[in-house]
């Protein structure tokens, strides 16, 4: 709209009416009213930053400052597009294999409340004598058919539990620490927080924002303690006019490419153009890596419930052959 040469003021106007979040169109009401009464844009959305992500704010004051505000509007929609775009196809990756292992899950307490218990009769009445097997899946059986209002909302309780104990300060840097650990996720997680660490970076700088607060800024968008660590130890390096990419280096978290990149960026002054060719190939990166694990994690699902549900048939039917086979003998020998 600003490009169009719509009055600022009548953007707003218009995007209060169209926005379907009423929080969104609170704060769009608010900011009119403080442009209204002499602040500027930035000025008046910087009252409400809590609710706003901190490049938001950044790319709006340094728009203004240069007159280019229509652009850094722009780079901002790219920016929040293409971090949408990657989060979205890391969830859809992961809810097909969630949801399998959420029916499995119900399918084995299922199974092991209702069907398991009619051969227990039978295997007490016969008075058979059970094979190991067996006597494992009877014990699971009747612990969920004891405790299945404790066994049905673990999951759900377990989820609740480490996400409240991740929101806290510690548990956080926990959290952070162990998931950069985790095998395949792990590798996951480096290469989005470096992608999302270049684009930031780049469309901060490309903006017009100073090295220093666009770093500052891309400290609270990572979404890792242990990277704003690193992010604020380069930032303490170039304070004592040194390059950033050294501490990068030492850090041993952003894949050596990346560094190798940044630090020819700050070498020939190109450190914004580059940087969003970090950011395109780790995302690239991602999809790739988000897709060879989906293609792996299903199959790997489908034979977890294969083998569960084996056990439980072989468990049920062991006995049986064995009175089968005792009944057979009695026949023979009468």
């Amino acid at each position: 709209m600003i490009e169009a040469g719509i009055p600022l003021l009548q953007c707003l106007n218009i995007l209060t009416q169209q926005t379907e979040s009423k929080k969104l169109r609170e704060i769009l009401k608010a900011v009119i009213m403080d442009i209204e009464n002499g602040k500027s844009l930035s000025e008046a959305f910087r009252i409400h930053q809590r609710y706003l992500p901190g490049i938001f704010i950044d790319m709006l004051t340094a728009g203004e400052v240069s007159g280019t505000l229509d652009q850094a509007m722009d780079r901002l929609a790219n920016q929040f597009e293409k971090d949408h775009e990657l989060k979205e196809k890391i969830k859809s990756a992961m809810t097909y294999p969630l949801v399998i292992g959420a029916f499995a899950f119900l399918a084995m307490v299922i199974l092991l409340v209702v069907v398991v218990p009619v051969f227990v009769e039978i295997f007490e009445q016969v008075g058979a004598e059970l094979p190991l097997p067996t006597r494992i899946m009877l014990g699971v059986s009747k612990a969920c058919t004891n405790f299945w209002f404790l066994i049905l909302p673990a999951p759900l309780l377990l989820y609740f539990g480490l996400k409240s104990f991740a929101a806290t300060d510690r548990g956080r840097v926990i959290t952070d620490r162990l998931l950069l650990k985790l095998p395949v996720y792990g590798k996951l997680t480096q290469k989005t927080i470096t992608a999302r660490f270049a684009r930031t970076l780049a469309t901060l700088l490309k903006s017009g924002v100073p090295l220093m607060q666009s770093l500052e800024t891309v400290e609270n968008v990572v979404g890792n303690t242990q990277v704003t660590k690193i992010i604020k130890a380069a930032r303490e390096n170039i304070k004592e006019g040194e390059n950033m990419s050294p501490i990068l280096l030492n850090a041993s978290f952003f894949p050596p490419m990346a560094v190798n990149m940044i630090a020819i960026g700050e070498e020939s002054g190109a450190l914004d153009a580059l940087l969003e060719k970090v950011a395109i190939y780790y995302e690239q990166e991602v999809e790739t890596l988000v897709a060879k694990l989906s293609s792996v994690i299903e199959p790997l699902m489908i034979a977890g419930v294969g083998i569960m549900v084996g056990f439980i048939a072989v468990s049920i039917y062991l006995p049986l052959f064995g009175l089968s086979g005792a009944m057979q003998g009695g026949t023979g020998l009468n």
